[in-house]
């Protein structure tokens, strides 16, 4: 009953335009109960169809999956300390009281989000910029996600490691966990298995008011659709990773088996600890809901749901901004497809 129920939810998700396509992956006590795929990975400029093992941008899961993950790593093994200011690691980021925590919990202040590729001089120039940029509250006052804060924080893990993010996330998540599939910049001969975003980047240019900037013409596929992990070469602490729903359900099931590859479980621990300041229920890279799941879900129209203690899992994976961003209806889509299985 439950996965004719799921099925038919998603069926009704494509038929009111809320996505034209999907991809339900459901793990419960480290078994898949689920996994089916529906629709369209792409409807322009040609139908393709949605396969359970179509890559797609996952956007702002990048933030928990890799620069979560990393920090905890480095974390763990003395290298960075959470209640260090981040300065003292990237210097050029000269706001002396913004700690590593406060960044990685969405406490740091600093603005959610602006427009980099408008605004800073070169991709090289995107830390003093930001250093320049003027908090909106005093450091671990209040939650406020913020995708600069994880901009921050993947140059940051790229100058103490010196390796680059895409190099170091390769080498201590994704090869570790056989997560074969996941990466950022996916090669050209691969961009049309992916999932389509959105055609020429409109939402983005609405956002800046049609600001002059050499846009993107066309349906993105297979390269970021955030425009400024796109300026960053596609590579960036807030957006940028590829991934399927596979590779996804070996990490959830990972950190369902108390990090067992990735993290020992006291660190998992400690990565889980909500943050005490006012607004969202942050912890180290997730949002945390009312009845304790770590959740993140992705602009494009990714989500994960893991609830450690119940050993229980939801990926689900969208093409929702395809061909347009403006699409309505997912926030209230996955309230109703959660209310399923939780």
């Amino acid at each position: 009953m439950l996965k004719e129920s799921i099925s038919r939810l998603i069926e009704n998700g494509i038929a009111e335009k809320v996505f034209p396509g999907a991809v339900a992956h459901i793990l419960m006590d480290n078994r898949v109960l689920y996994h089916k795929a529906f629709g369209f990975r792409c409807v322009k400029p040609k139908r393709l169809p949605m396969l359970q093992t179509t890559p797609f941008d996952l956007a702002s899961l990048t933030k928990p999956i890799v620069v979560g993950t990393l920090c905890m790593q480095l974390v763990e093994s003395g290298v960075l300390s959470l209640n260090t200011p981040a300065a003292k690691y990237l210097p050029a980021f000269k706001h002396a009281n913004v700690t590593l925590a406060h960044l990685l919990t969405h406490t740091s202040g600093l603005p959610a989000w602006l427009p980099l590729y408008l605004r800073a001089p070169s991709r090289e120039h995107i830390i003093p910029y930001l250093a320049e940029v003027a908090l909106e509250s005093q450091p671990g006052e209040k939650a406020v996600y913020s995708c600069l804060g994880y901009i921050v924080l993947g140059k940051l893990l790229e100058r103490v490691t010196g390796e680059s993010l895409d190099t170091l996330a390769q080498r201590r998540i994704f090869a570790p966990l056989g997560m074969a599939a996941t990466q950022f910049n996916p090669p050209q001969a691969c961009r049309e298995d992916c999932a389509a975003t959105e055609d020429s980047n409109s939402f983005e240019r609405r956002m800046v008011d049609y600001e002059r900037y050499d846009w993107r013409e066309g349906v993105i596929i297979g390269q970021v659709h955030d425009e400024n992990a796109h300026f960053l070469g596609g590579v960036s602490g807030n957006a940028g990773l590829f991934s399927t729903s596979t590779d996804l359900g070996r990490f959830c099931k990972t950190l369902m088996d108390n990090g067992s590859a990735l993290l020992r479980p006291e660190t998992l621990q400690t990565m889980r600890q909500v943050a005490s300041a006012a607004g969202e229920r942050r912890c180290i890279g997730w949002a945390v809901t009312d009845d304790g799941c770590l959740y993140h879900t992705g602009f494009t129209g990714t989500s994960i749901r893991i609830c450690l203690k119940r050993k229980r899992a939801v990926i689900l994976l969208t093409n929702r901004v395809h061909p347009d961003a403006d699409r309505r209806g997912i926030i209230e889509f996955r309230k109703m497809f959660h209310s399923l299985i939780f």
